[in-house]
């Protein structure tokens, strides 16, 4: 998949680098809080960060590979000028087979993501490095 088109961002918070571990998710949601906080992010806080959690759970569980030491996944927030919330989770599998299948599979964690009304997509850098699944979620309350 190509790399995703840039688009202005208006705040950003520092890369959160995550040990390729069980305990990963559970980090993600504590950073994710402080880091959406620190950026000001205008929506539903908690519903932003289950978003990170489950990107981060899927990330650890099919794209990391435990044995590797020091091996794990980045997440970056960030928001654009028109305050959407941009959700970067980046892992080192370049590939992500059957992508569509997985995002409308009821049950899996991105169908989860989506029910959190994040729109989720995936790209790879130029240097094929790993790739990065996208959520981009936009201000205002979710209706769970």
């Amino acid at each position: 998949m190509p790399p995703a088109t840039p688009v202005p961002v208006l705040r950003e918070y520092p890369a959160i680098f995550l040990p390729g571990d069980p305990t990963a998710p559970r980090r993600a949601r504590t950073r994710a809080r402080e880091g959406l906080t620190v950026i000001g992010w205008q929506g539903d806080v908690v519903a932003a960060t289950e978003v990170v959690a489950a990107l981060v759970e899927n990330a650890v569980t099919h794209a990391v590979m435990p044995d590797l030491l020091g091996e794990g996944v980045t997440v970056n927030l960030s928001i654009t000028q028109d305050g959407r919330l941009i959700i970067d989770v980046l892992d080192p599998k370049p590939a992500f087979p059957d992508f569509e299948r997985v995002r409308m599979a009821s049950g899996c964690g991105l169908w989860h993501v989506q029910q959190l009304q994040a729109e989720v997509t995936w790209f790879t850098p130029p240097d094929c490095s790993g790739k990065t699944v996208r959520a981009t979620m936009l201000p205002g309350p979710v209706a769970l």
